[in-house]
């Protein structure tokens, strides 16, 4: 079977030979950290599938069609304060941060100002969210479309989001309250986000490109729920989801998934009746349980994710005890389950540690 296949027999009820599985390495520092403590210095992201055995899951790297739909033009970025702790810079993206300069990613820079404040700032900013804007897709979608054909791994795109885009252009708290107080805003938004992502989704399928998964992103939830209710959500934001999934389930994309963190049991619901059965990360310090949520939905709902990155630092019997049950439970109740760090694996999980967990995942696999 090939990873191609073993990918959507895994999170489509299938039967694969085994499981799909991989990670997400996303920080620098952690792969630093374990150069010192063994690994092979400078690998890159295909060398690191390599390296641990993985299989091509990698939906944030090399496995994806690059699809860009930030804003283009960019901003100028520019360095507004440089101090000898940290700077204030206005990104790319147009937000205003204040960034540590000793503390690397996972860390977290505090957002000052954001490019999105009312309609007259929208109305500029939507002119930078154009979907004819050049560089949106690559310049040879139609080699993409020609190799996908054949590929014996996964290729997938990510498409576009709602709640998760309002909140990055005009903050947390103006995007809940706009929801209330400015509903026909949030409207013009939603319109604008489903033109541009169903528009460059159409583009990329009328081109012959043969997609295996989708992904939404949104980052909408924290530790107890969602930032806006579910009944707010259903009106503003499921209409994005039935025009998006229907154009990626009617050109026979067969895994659909949606990447939020935090506590998304009350949104599990909406997402499932809109086509969408892959989730992700399942935030386990959020309270996120792969279990619990497979005996709720059934075997519909699948999952990238679900381990414990504090198990993962605190070593071998916490990584036995947080990975096994959820792997021997989901196994035995309908399969659908790529093991994986609920994010991207922090610089405190040791490389020993890391290998433990995926020697554990390796043998109850039988890989």
């Amino acid at each position: 079977m090939t990873e191609r296949e073993r990918f959507i027999q895994t999170l489509t009820g299938g039967e694969p030979d085994r499981p799909s599985y991989g990670d997400y390495f996303a920080y620098a520092s952690t792969q630093h950290r374990w150069e010192q403590e063994g690994l092979p210095s400078g690998l890159d992201r295909e060398a690191l599938y390599r390296h641990f055995g993985f299989d091509h899951v990698d939906i944030w790297g090399h496995d994806r069609l690059p699809v860009n739909v930030d804003v283009l033009p960019t901003f100028a970025e520019t360095i507004l304060e440089d101090a000898a702790d940290y700077t204030v810079r206005r990104t790319a993206s147009g937000d205003v941060v204040k960034v540590l300069r000793h503390e690397p990613p996972p860390a977290m820079p505090q957002f000052l100002a954001h490019p999105v404040r009312d309609r007259s700032t929208w109305t500029a900013f939507r002119q930078r969210l154009d979907p004819d804007t050049p560089g949106r897709l690559p310049t040879d979608l139609a080699v993409h479309a020609r190799d996908s054909v054949g590929r014996t791994t996964p290729l997938g795109a990510w498409l576009g989001g709602t709640f998760g885009y309002i909140r990055n252009w005009m903050g947390v708290e103006n995007a809940c309250l706009a929801f209330y107080d400015n509903p026909g805003l949030v409207d013009e938004m939603m319109a604008h986000l489903t033109h541009l992502h169903a528009t460059l989704a159409r583009r990329i399928f009328a081109a012959g490109v043969k997609l295996d998964w989708v992904m939404f992103w949104e980052d909408m939830a924290y530790n107890r729920g969602s930032l806006i209710s579910p009944a707010l959500y259903r009106r503003h934001c499921l209409p994005f989801y039935t025009t998006l999934v229907d154009l990626v389930r009617g050109a026979g994309v067969p895994v659909v998934g949606i990447d939020s963190d935090g506590q998304i049991g009350e949104l599990m619901p909406l997402w499932l009746d809109a086509g969408i059965h892959l989730m992700h990360p399942m935030e386990a310090a959020a309270g996120m349980d792969v279990r619990a949520s497979r005996r709720q939905f059934g075997p519909q709902v699948t999952f990238l994710g679900g381990i414990d990155k504090r198990a993962l630092a605190r070593g071998p019997a916490a990584i036995a005890a947080e990975v096994i049950p959820k792997m021997r439970e989901l196994r035995d109740h309908g399969g659908g389950f790529i093991v994986q760090c609920d994010h991207g694996v922090p610089p405190d999980v040791s490389l020993d540690n890391y290998r433990y967990f995926r020697d554990q995942v390796s043998s109850l696999y039988g890989a």
